[in-house]
């Protein structure tokens, strides 16, 4: 049996923020699955808190499609159809590309450096199996992009996409090949060392459309991942 006791994930910012956080890093890792109903009052004991956070992350993790939230059955993991997550790849593919527009020009050298160690964070990840901890630093390489954009619309939308995207994504990871997606990152990384506003929107476009390509191909349009449980339908 699992031990399902965890030190809350209170770290100074809003409860329910933390809870959300702490939820998709629970997703993402499969700790609960597609279809797994998330109790609040279970998970409101476990972290020692109200009900009243848990509820709040729970809803702000169905207004971005994490989540199902049905009146009389609670809340469970949602299990997104392939075109969702081609049609989030697909945003994101402009998203990303006018992020790294914006920020070619204004990138300092720390930031660069941090984009690098993302970079290889990614490959070290993939290495060891590890494919929640490479889509977190996948996650972190895109983000650091958007933050130095210098446009808090773009980020702002990044943040709502982006959850989607990785906690599904993850899922697949471990059957396809992802090693040409990986080396994308290096890409763009190169584009933007050469200041090169325009070929790195390029690159950026071209890797999410890669990734919905990927998931397209995967398993078929219109196909859900996989499976709901039959309590679920």
């Amino acid at each position: 049996m699992n031990d399902k006791r965890v030190e809350s994930p209170i770290s100074g910012e809003l409860l329910s923020t933390s809870v959300k956080k702490f939820l998709l890093d629970r997703i993402i890792k499969g700790y609960y699955k597609p279809g797994e109903r998330i109790v609040e009052l279970q998970l409101s004991k476990e972290l020692g808190t109200s009900q009243s956070p848990v509820r709040e992350a729970l809803r702000d993790l169905a207004a971005i499609g994490v989540v199902t939230i049905h009146s009389r059955r609670g809340a469970r993991v949602r299990l997104p159809t392939t075109k969702e997550l081609v049609d989030n790849t697909l945003v994101r593919s402009e998203v990303d590309a006018l992020a790294a527009t914006l920020a070619s020009p204004l990138l300092d050298q720390d930031m660069l450096c941090e984009l690098r160690e993302a970079f290889g964070e990614m490959e070290r990840q993939h290495a060891a199996g590890n494919y929640a901890g490479m889509t977190q630093a996948d996650a972190h390489f895109h983000r650091l992009i958007a933050t130095a954009s210098a446009n808090e619309t773009i980020l702002q939308v990044f943040d709502r996409l982006e959850p989607f995207a990785r906690t599904f994504i993850t899922l697949t990871l471990p059957t396809a090949n992802v090693k040409p997606i990986i080396a994308e990152h290096k890409l763009i990384l190169d584009a933007l060392e050469l200041r090169d506003a325009s070929l790195a929107a390029k690159r950026a476009r071209e890797h999410q459309l890669t990734v919905g390509a990927l998931l397209n191909t995967h398993y078929g349009p219109g196909a859900g991942l996989t499976k709901y449980p039959r309590e679920v339908i």
